[in-house]
């Protein structure tokens, strides 16, 4: 049950005035619900009127949240809970020359907690997070995946699997390979075996066509043939007759240009899927 309430159903304000302490002061004994809630209940969609107005005319903020309580979960153990149905959850703005409209800090000293976390919640492959301008960072950028790829146009995503050996055709996309020592291979589709691409190049939101990521750079598994000869560790991988497949370089003098990269584990015979580190030359 609420001590007091302050309500207006005109344009002027309902006004409580301080000039020594708190203008409001509320607190709340309750563990279910808040020391103070404001409800904008305009029927107007386009109205702009807010639940909470806060401004400050000194150097201090308009608004100051704290949560001490140590080891509280999820939204009710954080410092502010936002939520929107329709836009931004936080909106913020400033028009100061050197500062950010957002600052994030972590203060524990030896947390691993991040500052700015982000996450899409309903998609893995969704947007956590979106940049217009430059970005600028004086650490390390650590990324879980293992290549550097980039999406190549091709003809049909569902029969090209990940590891396939990829080659230029006429037109520049990127398809299978079927004859060995091709020099126009550009790499393996991206994602087989325990290696996620790390970072995809050439994204094209929107394209009508299929695109694949192809890994050109790191490390990636390749679907490989070693009918054409045992692999061991450290040999050369090139095309093979075998479509999508790559093999062990034998003749030096046909792999330059076609060497897709050095294999770092061994296959004695059979088909199947080698962990390579890629060295296009």
């Amino acid at each position: 049950m609420a001590k007091f309430t302050i309500k207006s159903i005109t344009p002027e304000t309902a006004l409580d005035a301080s000039s020594q302490g708190e203008a409001i002061h509320a607190e709340s004994t309750a563990s279910g619900v808040a020391a103070i809630a404001a409800f904008q209940l305009s029927p107007d969609p386009k109205g702009f009127g807010a639940a909470i107005y806060g401004e400050s005319r000194a150097s201090g903020p308009a608004l100051v949240a704290i949560n001490d309580v140590a080891g509280a979960a999820g939204p009710g153990g954080t410092a502010g809970f936002f939520r929107s149905a329709q836009l931004e959850g936080v909106h913020a703005e400033s028009s100061s020359p050197v500062t950010a409209a957002i600052a994030c800090y972590q203060n524990h000293p030896t947390g691993t907690g991040a500052a700015l976390f982000a996450k899409h919640i309903n998609s893995k492959d969704g947007t956590a997070a979106y940049f217009e301008g430059n970005v600028v960072v004086t650490g390390d950028l650590s990324f879980p995946g293992a290549d550097f790829a980039e999406d190549f146009d091709v003809d049909d995503s569902e029969a090209i699997e990940p590891g396939t050996v990829m080659v230029l055709d006429s037109e520049g996309r990127a398809t299978p390979s079927s004859r060995a020592y091709d020099k126009t291979v550009v790499g393996v589709t991206a994602g087989a075996g325990s290696f996620a691409t790390g970072i995809i190049m050439d994204k094209r939101q929107g394209s009508p066509g299929v695109r694949l990521p192809v890994a050109l750079m790191g490390k990636a598994f390749a679907r490989v043939d070693a009918d054409h000869g045992a692999i061991q560790i450290g040999d050369l991988l090139t095309s093979s007759p075998t479509p999508g497949h790559a093999m062990r370089v034998t003749d030096p003098t046909q792999a330059f240009g076609a060497v897709i990269g050095k294999a770092m584990a061994p296959l004695a015979a059979g088909r199947g899927l080698v962990p390579m580190v890629i060295a296009l030359q």
